[in-house]
């Protein structure tokens, strides 16, 4: 697996670059947003170790832009230790995130995490297409098409709208949706989860914050719902029908 660590900190990339090769992976280094660059385009990583605090670039527009010209998972390393960071950095699309300092395993760890997701985004089945009422989910390019426009999503959005169109109508529990997206069990990260599940919703709904499509089943996890875009009202009786699956 290809590995770009890119980081201001020399450091900790040649610390971190010498121990992930001897677990086999190839890994290329960078230290500034034009080497990053330079870097991407040539070696074309899988993932992307990234330093969200570069100080010559902004680092997470940098990598949206980049993933338009060859696509990447990306690890978010930083300093941060306020929760809002977090959510920042998952809402501009990062695929996890890790507050340094941390132990060479916990890296390991989430590296281990998003390959696998990577890993079983490559057998789907290029003929593969969802279609969930006036939505169109296509998992194989992380693409969804609704009212005439087709919508890119980051790998973790693909995977998520993935689980959630292929259940459509029933409830995916917390746990269902971080064993599918994350390739980890036990118990769900909420935070983690309403994070993604809020940026699909800015990219599908109408009204993100009154929405038709992925609905909240409070206490067990998220629908998708089938349903036209002119039938914009849903009743109460489907959220307890909803729940009523995820219970029965």
């Amino acid at each position: 697996m290809k590995l770009l660590i890119i980081d201001n900190d020399r450091n900790f990339v040649e610390m971190y670059t010498a121990w992930l090769k001897t677990f086999g992976y190839e890994v290329h280094r960078a230290y500034t947003g034009d080497q990053a660059r330079a870097k991407w385009i040539e070696h074309q990583p899988e993932l992307v170790i990234l330093e969200s605090a570069l100080k010559d670039v902004d680092a997470l527009a940098m990598c949206s832009d980049l993933q338009s010209k060859h696509d990447a998972l990306i690890l978010v390393v930083t300093e941060g230790k306020d929760i809002h960071d977090e959510v920042w950095c998952l809402e501009s699309g990062a695929d996890d995130y890790l507050r340094k300092p941390f132990l060479p395993d916990q890296l390991l760890a989430r590296i281990h995490s998003v390959s696998r997701r990577a890993r079983s985004s490559v057998k789907i089945p290029p003929s593969t297409r969802i279609i969930v009422g006036s939505l169109c989910v296509d998992p194989l390019h992380n693409e969804v098409s609704i009212r005439g426009k087709t919508i890119r999503l980051t790998p973790t959005e693909g995977k998520l709208m993935n689980l959630l169109a292929t259940n459509a109508d029933n409830v995916c529990t917390a746990s269902q949706i971080v064993a599918h997206v994350w390739g980890y069990y036990g118990g769900g990260d909420s935070t983690l989860i309403k994070t993604h599940v809020y940026n699909l919703r800015k990219k599908i709904e109408r009204d993100p914050c009154n929405p038709h499509y992925i609905l909240t089943v409070p206490g067990i996890g998220y629908t998708l719902l089938r349903h036209l875009d002119e039938e914009i009202n849903i009743a109460s009786e489907d959220i307890h029908h909803a729940s009523l699956i995820a219970t029965g």
